[in-house]
């Protein structure tokens, strides 16, 4: 999508005023496109126009640049139906069957120099759409200078391309708010984005499905194929944290007392590790659980066979006390997951806990029309399943969720939980949950 203006415009201004004064009639139509409703021009500096949001969310008051140079195209997007993309950063246009989405390493590299550090190679089919490679940000001698930054590969049976180059302009601006008024917000402009054009005559939600799609299956292949590692930036992305008790600025070391296997000392320390990674922190919550499951299993066999055994009914002689005893034995022995966990969460988690929990979350979360789409809901309705019981039927189905394939008959009506989609940005509330219930699997599995 390359620049479909050439005029510069205006220079610096200090006022929104002053910069409409400077603009020419169509740079004024434009910025009058792009404030709508919800956006202020502000100001003019080196040639970026910087847009305040009028409406500020929750995060506060966020600005917006975009190069003046750009201004049209940025309106034109907007005026053909560009928004941002429901789930990941990026936006579509579904009038155009495009879709841009914001990508960054998986690993602790700034974007630009894990991106340019490599040699592209691509077969570039013809297609409809020009690719101008973009060159290195920052060239470091004759190599760089020369070499070929990003790639634009096309299908002709899916009737679709992808492409790695430099952000649009209204990808930045729809995408790349940012919470101070920055010295260099043209540095913005040089990340690199990954585009996808499929059919123009979709509707919009199948173009989001379809390019969506073909974006995931791309950094699936750059990961498999070439072990380059990317993955696609969440609208909004979750950091889960568990903040210190109140009071606890200084707090108070003792030698430890609970004596806590290392194996699932490290599987409870990993959550933290895990902090932008919802999913992943529940399941290592979960794995601490599944280390107790036998222990509790355990402990609950055996009670029961010493009920049986103290029966005054109870007659080694007979067959039939005999066989009951067996038969309880064996129903003990193909006890499901499911089963053993709410016999764990039963046995070592106390109730008064557990209200606590809920006494100090918003519940709504929990209900049946939270956000966490096909998991069981929790009622503290005096009539409804003990709540140890909906608490272990919640857990286990949403490590279904997280950890089984669509393609798996046994769970075919159970959506996979994606670790970066909207529904892993809310799994706080049942993250923490699964925090108490591992909490308290190791108090109760000492000894």
């Amino acid at each position: 999508m390359g620049s479909r203006e050439s005029v510069t415009g205006a220079g610096d201004t200090g006022t929104r005023d002053a910069a409409m004064e400077s603009f020419e009639e169509f740079q004024k139509n434009a910025v009058q496109v792009i404030e709508g409703d919800s956006r202020k021009l502000s100001s003019v500096k080196d040639g970026m126009a910087m847009f305040v949001d009028s409406k500020p969310g929750k995060r506060g008051e966020r600005f917006r640049f975009v190069p003046v140079a750009s201004l049209s195209i940025v309106a034109d997007d907007l005026v053909n139906g560009a928004v941002e993309h429901s789930e990941y950063a990026g936006f579509l246009l579904p009038g155009r069957g495009y879709a841009e989405f914001t990508v960054r390493p998986s690993r602790s590299m700034p974007l630009r120099r894990y991106i340019e550090r490599l040699k592209w190679v691509s077969d570039d089919a013809e297609c409809s759409h020009a690719f101008i490679p973009s060159e290195p940000t920052r060239p470091n001698g004759r190599e760089a200078e020369s070499s070929r930054i990003g790639f634009h590969v096309h299908s002709p049976k899916e009737r679709a391309c992808v492409e790695l180059s430099r952000a649009t302009a209204t990808a930045t601006f729809l995408t790349d708010p940012w919470p101070f008024v920055t010295a260099y917000p043209e540095n913005s402009l040089r990340m690199y984005t990954l585009k996808v054009f499929v059919e123009p005559s979709l509707d919009g939600e199948s173009v989001s499905r379809q390019a969506t799609d073909i974006a995931a299956r791309s950094i699936f292949e750059l990961d498999i194929r070439n072990g380059i590692h990317f993955v696609l930036e969440p609208r909004e992305r979750l950091r889960v944290s568990f903040e210190a008790s109140p009071g606890s600025n200084s707090p108070k070391i003792r030698f430890p007392r609970l004596k806590t296997p290392r194996e699932v000392a490290a599987l409870f320390s990993f959550a933290a590790e895990a902090s932008d990674n919802p999913p992943f922190i529940f399941l290592s919550y979960y794995q601490v659980l599944e280390y107790f499951l036998p222990m509790a299993h355990k402990r609950d066999a055996v009670k029961a066979l010493r009920i049986a055994l103290k029966d005054p009914y109870f007659d080694e002689g007979e067959d039939s006390s005999v066989l009951t005893l067996l038969n309880s034995i064996e129903r003990l022995k193909q006890a499901s997951e499911e089963e053993q966990l709410k016999v764990l969460v039963r046995d070592f988690v106390r109730e008064e806990k557990l209200k606590e929990f809920f006494d100090d979350v918003d519940v709504k979360h929990f209900a049946n029309k939270g956000p966490i789409a096909g998991i069981p809901e929790i009622s503290l309705h005096p009539k409804s399943e003990p709540l140890s019981v909906q608490v272990a039927k919640r857990i286990y189905a949403l490590r279904n969720r997280i950890v089984h394939a669509k393609d798996d008959p046994k769970y075919a009506s159970i959506p996979v939980l994606l670790p970066r989609s909207v529904e892993a940005n809310n799994l706080q509330p049942d993250v923490a949950l699964a925090r108490v219930l591992a909490t308290e699997a190791l108090i109760h599995g000492q000894g």
